[in-house]
């Protein structure tokens, strides 16, 4: 079908008389990300091992199976009592180990452990630091309150009690949480497979040596370290290469065993774009091309056999933005989390000149100063510059027709690698003395 021809599905909004509706181009970025998780479900449940679950997205109700503690148990290592009054009495030390049933005669005291039982008619039990055993007897230094140092049965959680919704991501206290229960596997989504293929002229492998007209391909290394970062599968990682006589069939192979492709390079405008005319080779339904945004303000998007395929720019900065704002929804969505990031407000401490033009995304490191959120714009923002990916952790969001940008200003600021570096500073000075371990760290930092 000629790519002046290309209509979206049916269930999109303002569709003509046919059913269809005519390809749009330059959307704003809001409608672009709706079609974009609108036209993918979240990916199906599997079971994995409890201990490979970490950063894994839960994906059914898991449920406490028993009391926990299960019976009661002693809080402390030392002597388990059923007598009220302890202070000034000899305890007959029973030599026996606690075991289910077991109950203490008047006068009798036994060894207990933490988080081991107690005979079921325990009162108290007595650390061992308080205690002074002599002849197969037992005495106390001090009185006891009734119930001191005992843990009693569901105290820490009831049985039934829901530990982890449809949602959550599994972390290591949660695997902690479930390992106490016995559970082996925990049920979670699927990781989204990912293809990743490098349209542009000229690109090699970034491990082999170019010739003065080509390009070592930094975008798929790129892709791929943010697809895994997010929770996805980086499972084909392609170059179109110099010979594109069997691409169409490669990329439909490519299509065939993944979730999402992610296409870099040939998507400036124009009738007759690489990255639109292969869609428009293998029969891929266009969602849309064009998005409102700098850098890299021709993405577009479309569907083949209902595998999503999301087309990005190739210069470096205009294709990390548009992974961000464009895919990661997508990677985030298919696993069953919140496709959006939440933004927060910062205080930017350089500035920028200029003004005007569509929504920007710039490049930009953040730091949390006492309880102060602020940014610096990174050197080199043209879309073509890989410079401003160096501590990289933060875009700035600017609003379509901003005014410069100012030192000292506030600024909407979307987060990236949520586990990395943002709460603390990038520069350390090191003190005097010897101890790596001793730094000064800039601004009004106070131990949390």
């Amino acid at each position: 079908m000629p790519l002046s021809q290309l209509h979206f599905r049916q269930n999109d909004v303002g569709v003509n008389d046919e059913g269809m509706r005519d390809l749009r181009f330059d959307i704003e970025l809001v409608e672009a990300q709706q079609q974009l998780i609108q036209a993918v479900n979240t990916l199906e449940r599997e079971w994995v091992p409890l201990e490979e679950a970490r950063g894994r997205v839960v994906a059914e109700e898991v449920t406490a199976r028993h009391d926990l503690p299960p019976s009661r148990q002693a809080a402390v290592d030392g002597f388990a009592v059923s007598d009220e009054k302890v202070l000034g009495v000899k305890f007959r030390l029973l030599e026996a180990n606690v075991s289910p049933g077991l109950m203490l005669g008047a006068g009798e005291a036994c060894t207990v452990v933490t988080g081991g039982l107690v005979p079921e008619n325990t009162r108290t039990v007595i650390p061992h630091e308080n205690a002074e055993v002599v002849d197969g007897y037992v005495a106390f230094s001090r009185e006891v309150k009734l119930g001191e140092n005992l843990k009693s049965a569901g105290e820490d959680l009831r049985g039934g009690t829901v530990i982890a919704t449809p949602g959550a991501q599994v972390d290591s206290g949660l695997i902690s949480v479930m390992a106490a229960f016995g559970y082996h596997q925990i049920p979670v989504y699927r990781r989204p497979r990912v293809g990743i293929l490098s349209l542009g002229q000229g690109i090699i492998p970034w491990q082999n040596e170019p010739l003065p007209h080509q390009v070592r391909d930094s975008n798929s290394p790129l892709l791929k370290s943010l697809v895994e970062s997010d929770g996805g599968m980086a499972a084909a990682v392609e170059i179109a290469g110099e010979e594109r006589s069997s691409l169409n069939r490669r990329v439909t192979e490519m299509l065939g065993k993944i979730d999402l492709l992610i296409i870099t390079g040939g998507t400036h405008a124009g009738e007759y774009d690489e990255a639109r005319q292969l869609l428009d080779n293998i029969g891929a339904e266009m969602l849309f091309w064009g998005v409102k945004i700098r850098p890299g303000g021709h993405p577009g998007a479309a569907l083949w056999d209902s595998r999503l395929i999301i087309c990005l720019s190739g210069n470096p900065g205009a294709c990390m933005v548009g992974y961000h704002v464009l895919a990661a929804p997508v990677v985030r969505y298919l696993q069953g989390l919140p496709p959006f990031i939440p933004h927060i407000k910062a205080e930017v401490t350089n500035s920028f000149n200029k003004a005007g033009g569509p929504r920007r995304f710039l490049r930009a490191h953040a730091e949390i100063h006492g309880n102060t959120w602020k940014v610096e714009v990174l050197p080199g923002q043209k879309s073509s510059m890989l410079r401003s990916y160096i501590n990289c952790n933060a875009l700035i969001d600017l609003p379509a027709g901003h005014p410069p940008l100012e030192a000292g200003s506030e600024v909407s600021v979307i987060l990236l690698n949520l586990a990395h570096s943002a709460i603390y500073p990038r520069r350390k000075e090191q003190t005097t003395g010897g101890d790596p371990g001793n730094v000064r760290l800039p601004g009004d930092h106070q131990p949390v």
